[in-house]
């Protein structure tokens, strides 16, 4: 992946987990299941699931979400959008090149493993004082 976009993103390790799991969930589904699909079926506007699969975006899943999605994807359990095993990190700072193709799309290589439509750069997980301050800026706007 040479093309695409450089984003920089603060994100819970937990959260692109789960985005990268409902990305592949939906395009393994048969018949595929389009972002538009996924969002009118969990009872969305249109482009939620474009959203939160937007890096550019601060949208995320949440408990509420994870249900409908699990319910929307007809999967069984819970576990089968979440990690086996706690993740060891809170959040991470990514600098990811992003895929010029359609966000919507969701690729597979010769062994059966999704072709992300990101690739990362730079990974580094936060301090707990920059935790602190990313915290504190969400909740104030902004603002000091």
């Amino acid at each position: 992946m040479e093309e695409g976009r450089i984003v920089e993103v603060i994100i819970a390790e937990l959260d692109l987990f789960l985005i990268d799991k409902i990305r592949e969930l939906r395009g393994r589904a048969k018949p595929y299941i389009s972002q538009v699909e996924l969002s009118q079926r969990m009872g969305f506007a249109d482009g939620y699931v474009g959203k939160v699969e937007n890096f550019n975006s601060n949208s995320r899943y949440n408990i509420r979400k994870i249900h409908l999605a699990a319910v929307a994807l007809k999967q069984e359990s819970y576990n089968d959008l979440l990690p086996d095993k706690i993740l060891k990190n809170d959040l991470l700072y990514l600098k990811l090149r992003v895929n010029r193709k359609r966000n919507d799309t969701v690729d597979f290589d010769e062994n059966g493993n999704v072709i992300k439509n990101y690739a990362i750069l730079e990974k580094r997980v936060l301090t707990d004082e920059e935790v602190k301050f990313f915290i504190n800026r969400r909740n104030t706007g902004g603002k000091k």
